[in-house]
């Protein structure tokens, strides 16, 4: 017996249908639409091979295909029984109206009428056919007569024979980037968006083939969907009337397989754009290029200027005025809200669907948009019981919902589930969801749980690969994961079959670089499968450690690698390389400098260890002391290295000398025993050559510590004396650095020029500007040059709180727009790229008064109130909330 409409509704619901009438009503309708819509993608697909200047859809009839010489008017009827008189003599009766205007001369072509059915003519209207007063210009086109002209399409007898057909059609355009299939569908939603009157209804010659190429090039960046694709609950469109949209979910939710699904069915050229490989800078270029290779031609992007970032961008964009472009932007998480609202200012006229996991900055970014964000919700109960039926491990309601609060019905949790209900509990979805719960702590540990029984099913390569990508910590290249892998025991072939499962199950990811890692919501339990051998242990963080040392010096420098080498170097005690870098002024700006204290403290506690390593460690903990204003530590440890140098040793030598002084200057300065500090100056300058680094230095740490004693007048002008002495040992003219950007102040540097001396001039710039601050005079000259050589000594920290201070000036100078950019264009960018998380939360609160102090109170709270949910340091805290009360006085006026 043949299924019904309404019996597939009772195979579905366990009923039937309320109004099976109805029913029936329905899908006939929606089938005899899409078989017209489909006809007309057909036709779209021969357009080139028919000659045709014109394809006019709704308009006197379904469809009108206009070709030298003639006209045809095409009306497209499916039936469920053979074609009866009474279905087409409306049409052949009013195709006379249609004729008279053709003789009249109102249109110009031979007129022909064509009747497509998907079924027989009925006997009488056969008969009526075959009639000598039968309208030469009217054919019955059914699926066992022969097409009236070689280039239409043949009637079909239902769908599947229609989309079979488009498909066979579909594969011989000369491109192959678009499976057949997708053009089929992408051109038939084209046909019904023309049918709402878009483009008056036409397509011409001039652009079919431009249609053709477009959607070729839509869809090339869009990922492959690994799986097909199951709608989620309540899933939004992908374009709609906002020319501007937030879609936000966390990692695993779905986001890019949504938009790549949806891309396939969507009638306007869309561009795909993902920023997770770039910097948050060079998205705006990357873009702007993406988008002339797909929209501009050659002699278009020959004339645009010579330009970068957002300017490009918006030079391309003048290009695109007028055409319909819109573009996906996925992991914009990865963006500030200052820097996404840019690009949305520069396609003014193009629609923007950003994608991107929930970060603190959505608040601000939706705020200045004015939009409100929207969320991927997950699979709904029957999207789950779907996926546990395909994987053979159905289950019922109440477990279906269990599973769903396991997951949170993200996609990628639930595909876990169901593999792992498949494949080790003898396809119990039930008893699965009992042994995950057995082990849940809280609920956000859920994916953890489910994770982990994915990761007791891997084979054991698998399992040492994710392993030692979880050791790394990093972004890994292939080739240094192989040499981690060696060490584990396990070759090639082994790491590259594991790399492909992992892959598989999506916990593997690559950076845009060409780097493997790992899926971050897999890393910790991955960590549980490393080798426990101690040796093995061992033996693979020097490995890490060498491979590490090796791409910092060989350029491949990253706040993240360098912190991971100098917690390896602690962990594995290879205190000869770890000492070196801990006598770096650039250790000190690294967040991971605190961590490496325990380390120190024991070198500097082992009386048999080497006196200068000793030495070295003292001086470290005594810096990072000082930075941290804990005096009495300070104190401790100048009172150890006075006691350690009082001893001979004859590997003291000028830079030992330099910075005992330095620290028993500082503390002289804590006592305020001006008499005393200098005494020490002098000193130690005695032992020192003239004209030295090591002089300059000495002199610089006086300056500073006078500076922290008050005496900021001498301060200044010590500070001023020294960075001219650095300008001239640069072969730099102090002229030559006003109104020089980075970039040509490093071209006005010698060949051979220490970048450690620029960090010390900066430093020079910006204790004369912190003095000139104290004594109320203008020190933004000071304060911006110092940037300068900060930024050109890659010193991001000081660097960024410099920059501060500058803003800070620059709105007391009434020039609050320019605070704005720098906040906005430098700080938060340098202090985000390079991993400063206390500053960027320093910056953001700034930031926030800078809002107040244009009027928008409402985002200077939503910004404030986002920060304070961080776990704050008293210090912070106190900074915040004194911003706060600042944001709050502003409001009051």
């Amino acid at each position: 017996m043949p299924e019904t409409p309404e019996s597939l509704h009772a195979d579905v619901h366990g009923d039937t249908v309320i109004d099976a009438d109805q029913l029936v009503r329905i899908t006939s309708l929606h089938r005899g639409f899409l078989y017209q819509h489909l006809y007309a993608a057909a036709c779209l697909l021969r357009f080139k091979t028919a000659g045709m200047h014109r394809l006019l859809v709704e308009r006197d009839e379904d469809l009108e295909a206009v070709l030298p010489g003639r006209h045809l008017y095409l009306q497209v009827k499916t039936r469920s029984r053979p074609l009866q008189w009474g279905d087409v003599s409306g049409a052949v009766d009013n195709f006379a109206a249609v004729r008279a205007r053709h003789a009249e001369g109102k249109r110009a072509g031979q007129p022909q009428l064509v009747i497509v059915a998907n079924v027989p003519t009925g006997r009488q209207l056969a008969a009526m056919m075959e009639a000598a007063d039968w309208p030469g210009d009217v054919t019955v086109l059914t699926p066992q007569a022969a097409a009236p002209e070689e280039w239409l399409p043949p009637a079909w007898s239902d769908l599947e024979e229609a989309i079979a057909w488009c498909t066979r059609e579909a594969a011989k355009v000369p491109f192959s980037s678009l499976a057949p299939l997708t053009l089929v569908w992408k051109l038939a939603a084209r046909v019904v968006y023309a049918c709402t009157g878009h483009g008056d209804q036409a397509f011409t010659a001039d652009t079919v083939e431009d249609l053709h190429e477009q959607f070729v090039k839509e869809l090339q960046s869009f990922p492959v969907l690994a799986h097909d694709y199951l709608p989620q609950a309540d899933e939004p469109d992908l374009l709609t009337d906002d020319r501007v949209r937030l879609i936000t979910g966390f990692s695993g939710a779905g986001k890019t397989a949504w938009a790549a699904h949806a891309a396939q069915h969507c009638p306007e050229p869309l561009t795909y754009f993902d920023t997770a490989a770039l910097a948050a800078e060079a998205v705006a270029g990357g873009l702007a290029r993406e988008l002339a290779a797909r929209h501009l031609n050659a002699e278009q992007r020959t004339g645009l200027p010579h330009a970068s970032g957002i300017d490009l961008l918006r030079a391309v964009h003048q290009h695109l005025t007028g055409t319909p472009v819109a573009v996906v932007l996925d992991n914009v998480h990865r963006l500030s809200a200052a820097e996404l609202r840019q690009i949305t200012q520069a396609l003014p006229t193009s629609r923007l669907v950003l994608l991107g996991q929930p970060h603190p900055d959505q608040t601000t970014l939706t705020a200045h948009l004015g939009i409100t964000g929207e969320s991927l919700n997950g699979w709904n109960a029957d999207r789950v019981a779907q996926v546990l039926a395909d994987a053979g491990a159905p289950a019922d309601a109440a477990t279906v919902t269990r599973l769903m609060t396991l997951t949170g019905g993200l996609p990628l949790y639930v595909r876990n589930a169901a593999l792992l209900a498949q494949n080790h509990y003898a396809h119990d979805t039930a008893r699965m969801c009992q042994a995950l719960t057995d082990r849940q702590h809280t609920a956000p540990t859920a994916q953890d749980l489910i994770l982990e029984e994915t990761f007791e099913g891997l084979a054991p390569q698998a399992q040492t690969t994710a392993s030692l990508l979880a050791l790394a910590e990093i972004p890994l290249a292939e080739d240094e994961l192989s040499r981690l892998a060696q060490d584990a025991g396990l070759g090639p072939r082994d790491c590259a079959r594991g790399l492909r499962t992992l892959a598989g199950l999506g916990i593997l990811q690559r950076t845009g670089d060409g780097l493997t890692t790992l899926h971050d919501a897999t890393r910790a339990l991955a960590a549980d499968y490393t080798p426990h051998h101690p040796d093995t242990q061992h033996q693979l963080d020097l490995t890490l450690s060498g491979i590490l040392h090796n791409s910092l010096t060989s350029g491949s420098s990253s706040p993240g690698r360098l912190a991971r080498w100098a917690r390896l170097l602690a962990r594995t005690e290879q205190t000869d390389q770890l000492l070196p870098l801990a006598s770096h002024d650039y250790f000190f700006d690294q967040l991971f400098a605190a961590d490496l204290k325990p380390t120190l403290h024991a070198v500097a506690a082992d009386h048999d260890a080497r006196p200068i390593d000793r030495f070295d460690a003292l001086n470290a903990l005594a810096t990072l002391a000082l930075d941290a204003d804990d005096t009495s530590a300070h104190k401790q440890l100048t009172a150890e290295l006075t006691a350690l140098a009082d001893a001979p040793q004859e590997q003291w030598g000028i830079r030992e000398t330099v910075v005992l002084a330095g620290h028993q200057m500082h503390q002289h300065a804590y006592d305020r025993d001006i008499p005393a500090l200098n005494a020490t100056y002098l000193a130690a300058r005695t032992a020192l050559p003239k004209n030295s680094t090591a002089r300059r230095i000495l002199r610089y740490n006086q300056a500073k510590c006078l500076h922290q004693t008050g005496r900021y007048m001498q301060a200044d002008t010590i500070a001023l004396d020294l960075a001219e002495t650095y300008m001239a040992h640069l072969g730099l003219d102090p002229g030559e650095i006003v109104g020089a950007t980075v970039e040509e102040v490093a071209a006005l540097l010698e060949a051979d020029a220490d970048l450690d001396d620029c960090k010390r001039l900066a430093d020079c710039l910006s204790l004369s500007a912190g003095c000139k601050r104290h004594l109320g005079r203008p020190f933004v000259l000071a304060a911006a040059h110092a940037m300068k050589f900060y930024q050109l000594a890659q010193a991001w920290r000081h660097f960024v709180r410099v920059g501060q201070d500058v803003a800070d000036d620059l709105v007391e100078l009434g020039d609050l727009q320019q605070a704005m950019n720098i906040l906005d264009g430098a700080l938060l960018p340098a202090a985000k790229h390079q991993g400063l998380a206390d500053l960027v939360i320093a910056v953001r609160a700034q930031r926030a008064v800078f809002l107040a102090r244009t009027g928008d109170f409402a985002a200077a709270r939503t910004e404030i109130e986002s920060l304070l949910h961080y776990n704050l340091t008293h210090h912070q805290a106190q900074e915040i909330n004194k911003q706060k009360d600042l944001i709050e006085g502003l409001a009051r006026g």
